[in-house]
């Protein structure tokens, strides 16, 4: 009873009309699937940010709490490739909204086009997290629900947009603002070749060190957005080119290659070399890479962007249902 009346005088409640029972899509309506950035525009971004950015302004923190938003929905999260973070941020998005959530970790036949139907006829969203990225695109074409992408070859889809959520926290825009990326090729960093211009920021990184450059999956689609966008994408092979002036540090995630740990290595002190103003955030997992000084430093936002997962989480799954935002 308490919670409703919080509930009632802080956040707008979902109109009549939407809150139904059934969230099937009427026959010829196409769900809104999140596959890929390069599908979405800077608005539709905005809008989860923003409604992200609402809800946990009202809920910093959502233990024991329940919003009834989704009641009698059922969440499928479905995983080809255990990404415990980011499952655990769904699934508790979805209790905080009042869902049912199952996790289905399975190696899923991809190419048969039935997939997508079934598991659309027991679920009302579907999160997949898949080691291959074209075949969810042709599951999602199946399917008469949202499906979404948490995790694939080519995207971190909520991870980066949590990121850049804490990212908005701090600065409150990231236009004209220079984030720099320093790891081994990864998810995310195709996700903010694409996230960085079409939000208005300079994106530097280095993936790769002289003797075996890389080229990210997603480049020249960012090389084109940063042209259409008036931002621009540096690659770099130097450390020290991408901490000057960047606002932001994004550390990749440990490489596997303990050869090649020395060429990603960040030091604090690298850092405050740099004399501008910086927030610090590590895509995990943690390695020897980073320094104690540097992880636990209070410029270091890691945290921040894990917490935003579930708020990012749950504004994809109101909007992309529902059409609501916080």
């Amino acid at each position: 009873m308490i919670l409703f009346r919080t509930l009632k005088t802080s956040l707008p409640l979902v109109p009549a009309q939407k809150r139904c029972a059934s969230y099937s899509f009427p026959v010829g309506v196409t769900p809104k699937h999140l596959i890929c950035f390069k599908f979405w525009t800077s608005e539709m971004i905005m809008e989860i940010l923003n409604s992200a950015i609402t809800l946990k302004s009202y809920y910093p923190n959502t233990h024991r709490q329940r919003l009834n938003l989704l009641t009698k929905a059922k969440v499928t999260i479905l995983q080809e490739v255990n990404k415990p973070f980011l499952s655990m941020a769904v699934s508790k998005a979805a209790t905080f909204l009042g869902a049912s959530d199952v996790h289905v970790v399975d190696n899923i036949v991809w190419d048969q086009d039935y997939a997508g139907r079934v598991f659309a006829l027991m679920s009302d969203v579907i999160f997949v997290s898949t080691s291959t990225h074209m075949h969810v695109q042709r599951f999602a074409e199946q399917s008469t629900v949202p499906v979404l992408c948490m995790h694939s070859r080519t995207h971190s889809s909520i991870q980066s947009l949590a990121t850049v959520m804490a990212i908005f926290e701090e600065f409150g825009t990231m236009k004209n603002m220079q984030v720099g990326y320093i790891g081994p090729p990864h998810q995310v960093l195709n996700s903010y070749l694409l996230l960085c211009p079409m939000l208005g920021a300079n994106l530097i990184y280095k993936c790769s060190c002289d003797l075996q450059p890389i080229t990210p999956l997603l480049y020249k689609i960012s090389e084109d957005l940063c042209e259409k966008t008036n931002t621009k994408m540096v690659v770099t092979t130097k450390n020290a080119e991408v901490i000057r002036g960047s606002q932001v540090i994004i550390a990749g995630p440990t490489t596997k290659k303990k050869e090649k740990l020395h060429h990603f290595k960040i030091k604090y002190m690298d850092l405050e070399k740099a004399k501008n103003p910086w927030i610090f955030f590590h895509c995990c997992p943690r390695g020897p890479e980073i320094e104690d000084s540097l992880w636990n430093h209070n410029q270091a936002r890691t945290y921040n962007a894990f917490d935003n997962f579930q708020y990012i989480a749950a504004a994809l799954m109101t909007n992309v249902i529902l059409g609501y935002n916080f």
